[in-house]
């Protein structure tokens, strides 16, 4: 028996993170109506006929952190992590008297997250394992940052019509032989050795966005993965922290880690992501 008497009002805050835009709401009580959100999540972020979102965010109880994320893609369709959307929640949950200092989980996996005002860190517990890959003739790398990814580094990606991005971007968004849950797809050029220009296409919203967190993380550490293969490591392992500026179309981001590599070993940890959150207005709906 449903514990909704329907119409329920649901209140809501509109926040993006470096262009990267969501629907954000306060799911603790126990009578927030989960499912009618969840089934109504592609029309509430239709940019024509909705309030218009990447996505939709809600912020939920949590036995072992300060609270749970919950994401939905624009397409209604379950998401895993999103970076620019955990900033943006972040700073949506300090707004509702939790402290600048957070721990948050998302499924199984525990995050950090820092607010500085209008500023948010999160910190990744991830250990990314970049594998290079050669897609119809082009090189890409693929890697997991808490979401799928590949990415290409190409100069010509910057001269490139976005209708172009597009087309190249669901074509191999929907290559199932190669990414049955599918991808995110990433086209990056470099614009010195610590920052690259990025576009993503986004699956779940199946578009280029203005930005994209987990895409910045797996294009920087994409970048750096690139330049170490083609050099010879030494018996002993070196370890170096990297900041790589990664500029969005909306914005942009920053994203730290250490790279560890020797003979016998690769990895990176330590991942974080930096950026801008802005509240754009706060709302309400009905269901």
């Amino acid at each position: 028996m449903s514990r909704h008497s329907y119409p329920v009002i649901v209140d809501f805050v509109k926040m993006h993170g470096a262009g990267n835009d969501f629907i954000v709401m306060d799911a603790r009580r126990d009578d927030f109506p989960i499912e009618e959100v969840r089934r109504r999540t592609p029309e509430l972020c239709h940019r024509r006929t909705g309030i218009g979102a990447d996505g939709v965010l809600m912020l939920g109880n949590s036995e072992d952190s300060d609270y749970s994320m919950h994401y939905l893609n624009a397409d209604g369709s379950e998401a895993g992590m999103c970076g620019n959307g955990s900033r943006c929640l972040a700073r949506f949950a300090t707004d509702l008297g939790l402290p600048d200092n957070l721990e948050f989980s998302v499924g199984k996996r525990h995050y950090g997250a820092e607010v500085y005002n209008d500023y948010v860190s999160i910190r990744f517990p991830v250990k990314p394992e970049p594998v290079k890959r050669t897609i119809d003739g082009t090189d890409w790398v693929e890697i997991h940052t808490g979401t799928e990814h590949v990415v290409s580094i190409d100069p010509r990606h910057q001269k490139t019509s976005e209708m172009n991005l597009r087309k190249t971007g669901r074509k191999i968004r929907n290559r199932i032989d190669l990414f049955p849950a599918g991808t995110n797809v990433n086209f990056s050029t470099i614009l010195n050795q610590n920052s690259l220009r990025l576009v993503t296409y986004e699956r779940g919203v199946e578009d280029l966005t203005l930005a994209c967190g987990t895409g910045a993380i797996a294009t920087a550490i994409a970048h750096i993965f690139i330049n170490s293969s083609s050099a010879s490591p030494g018996d002993s392992a070196v370890t170096r922290e990297h900041h790589i500026q990664i500029e969005c179309p909306g914005g942009p981001l920053e994203v730290s880690f250490i790279h560890t590599r020797s003979r016998s070993e690769s990895y990176f940890d330590n991942i974080v992501l930096y950026g801008p959150v802005v509240t754009v207005y706060h709302g309400r709906f009905t269901v």
